[in-house]
């Protein structure tokens, strides 16, 4: 039986609250680092770019940090599919065996499409064309004061690249 995911994204959620309270980020003059990192699993995840899953590719979690999951007809994930501060977008005829989750951004299922799971998006909007297509739960929470979204802005903040929060590579090893 597969744990719920719901319970512990809402802790970590509440976990970043204080990062309201803390000053405006600088905007960092460094360069974005790109990372695109295919697990030995069939998984894929990438940073600062977009996933796409091509029609006919099958492969286990698929992961965007700083970027979009886009799932192609004719593509399956056996598993999850997540976007921080990104989106999750299917197209009609393509499939997710597990549960789809963006934190910062919208999830997409068109007619056609089908999550087996649950679909949640915290900090954007859950566009479902059918009910029916998402086997789950559907969970859209999001909040906005003055045009704001601010469950965005707290996820936002919590992974601000202050807090380090990346996706780790072989580089990054060589640096500590």
């Amino acid at each position: 039986m597969r744990s719920p995911l719901l319970p512990t994204l809402v802790l970590v959620c509440s976990l970043a609250v204080p990062a309201l309270a803390a000053e405006p980020a600088k905007p960092s003059k460094v360069p974005v680092k790109r990372v695109c990192v295919n697990v030995k699993d069939g998984s894929k995840a990438v940073q600062g770019t977009d996933l796409v899953i091509e029609p006919g590719e099958k492969i286990k979690d698929a992961v965007a940090v700083d970027g979009d999951v886009i799932v192609k007809k004719g593509a399956v994930v056996d598993n999850d599919v997540a976007a921080v501060r990104g989106r999750v977008i299917l197209e009609a005829g393509a499939r997710v065996k597990g549960d789809v989750v963006s934190l910062g951004g919208e999830v997409r299922v068109p007619a056609g499409a089908r999550v087996d799971g649950n679909a949640m998006a915290l900090g954007g909007k859950l566009k479902l064309d059918k009910q029916e297509d998402v086997g789950g739960e559907k969970v859209n929470f999001s909040m906005e004061l003055n045009g704001e979204d601010l469950v965005k802005q707290v996820i936002g903040k919590a992974l601000d690249e202050d807090q380090k929060c990346h996706i780790l590579d072989d580089d990054d090893d060589k640096d500590v």
